[in-house]
């Protein structure tokens, strides 16, 4: 997310941030300031997509619990509200609920996954890291299109990269569920 402040900071309210206009713009509040940043290009959008379908296909079909897209809010423990462009929260988290809320995650998702753009900074992406591993994050996989890579984020300082000729590897988060890279970046089906 290429980050553009929207204000001074404040206490975002869940209302406030639900109310927003839906004009383009991603929201998130990071260190009491509301960020927005423009809809990302259409390579990011097919590479969400591609994962989001397949996670959630794997999680429900195992019953393993809900994966949601980049409009899903999560409240960090230090305020934060951040929003992964893909994410899985499991069933022992979701227990108690019937259906998904309509307000924002209390806690970062078992699984966060970020797509970079070509504006996102390392800085950027340490503290989206350091927010989700503090508020309950497994496993993080930070998604590079432009070298067809991965890392995987255990923890801020367990972290691996993943080449072109690597698989993704829901490991004990996602149980089963595996994806090779060069799926994510293949040509479409038609060429």
């Amino acid at each position: 997310m290429s980050a553009v402040p929207a204000s001074q900071k404040k206490d975002w309210t869940e209302e406030e941030l639900q109310a927003l206009p839906d004009n383009g713009f991603d929201y998130e509040v990071v260190n009491g300031e509301l960020v927005m940043s423009p809809k990302n290009n259409f390579q990011h959008g097919d590479i969400c997509g591609e994962l989001l379908m397949r996670l959630r296909a794997h999680a429900k079909g195992a019953k393993l619990g809900l994966v949601c897209d980049s409009s899903t809010g999560f409240w960090m423990n230090n305020r934060n509200c951040r929003a992964p462009d893909v994410s899985f929260i499991s069933k022992a988290r979701l227990a108690g609920l019937k259906k998904p809320t309509t307000e924002f995650f209390k806690g970062a998702p078992d699984l966060a996954i970020e797509v970079l753009s070509p504006n996102n900074s390392r800085r950027e992406m340490e503290e989206r890291l350091r927010d989700f591993f503090e508020s309950g994050a497994q496993l993080v996989w930070i998604i590079d299109p432009e070298t067809e890579s991965a890392e995987i984020c255990r923890s801020m300082t367990d972290r691996r990269l993943l080449g072109p000729g690597g698989e993704l590897d829901g490991e004990n988060v996602l149980p089963g569920f595996r994806c090779k890279l060069s799926e994510l970046f293949a040509p479409w089906p038609w060429d």
